[in-house]
């Protein structure tokens, strides 16, 4: 596990991180238990989110555009919707029939695999069904890049990440789900903590 976060500061939780993938606290209501996955996930969604309705995406720019090979289907889709894909940050050229050149992605994707990353926001754009509106895409792959780019379960956090990550977590709107919906954290009470060890009295 992690060592503590935030040991001895008053302004934040003593936290641990468990198993690589849950941070544990003790809160005003019992002890709190965050995925970490989940939680990070739901802050950059909303950061994107914020940013992109404001038109204040932080773009990264290569100095030097970084070739992405991909299938003719899925190049030919990318290069379809350059207009959106600017909207959330990136910006795609033609290279060749398989291959565009990246030349700018979002700054908070940074830790992303971007090559998969693009791959994955073309077969998105290009999945069958209806066609959804310009504001439904924009949120489906919102969603995904907040997916792709969060903290993995199994990945080891250094204390100041998990301090970090606690700070966010008061500084957006939704703490308590995912963009899935799943939840981001538990809380178990004294109460039920008393009941599972048998202290009831």
């Amino acid at each position: 596990a992690a060592p503590p976060a935030g040991a001895g500061a008053a302004d934040r939780p003593r936290a641990m991180q468990v198993l690589d993938r849950y941070i544990i606290f003790e809160g005003d209501e019992g002890v709190v238990v965050i995925d970490q996955h989940a939680l990070h996930e739901r802050v950059l969604y909303e950061q994107l989110r914020k940013r992109i309705l404001a038109g204040q995406v932080e773009s990264q720019r290569l100095l030097v555009p970084r070739p992405v090979e991909l299938s003719a289907r899925e190049a030919a889709t990318l290069l379809d919707h350059q207009d959106l894909l600017s909207q959330l940050g990136f910006g795609i050229e033609p290279f060749g029939t398989n291959t565009v050149l990246l030349t700018r992605y979002p700054a908070l994707l940074a830790r992303a695999d971007l090559d998969r990353l693009l791959r994955d926001l073309a077969e998105q754009i290009g999945c069958g069904g209806p066609a959804p509106t310009r504001r439904d895409l924009l949120d489906e792959l919102l969603h995904m890049m907040a997916c792709k780019a969060a903290v993995k379960a199994g990945q080891r956090l250094t204390s100041e990440e998990i301090a970090s990550l606690l700070e966010q977590r008061h500084l957006i709107d939704d703490a308590h789900h995912c963009p899935h919906g799943r939840p981001t954290a538990l809380v178990l009470s004294q109460a039920e903590l008393d009941r599972q060890f048998g202290r009831m009295g």
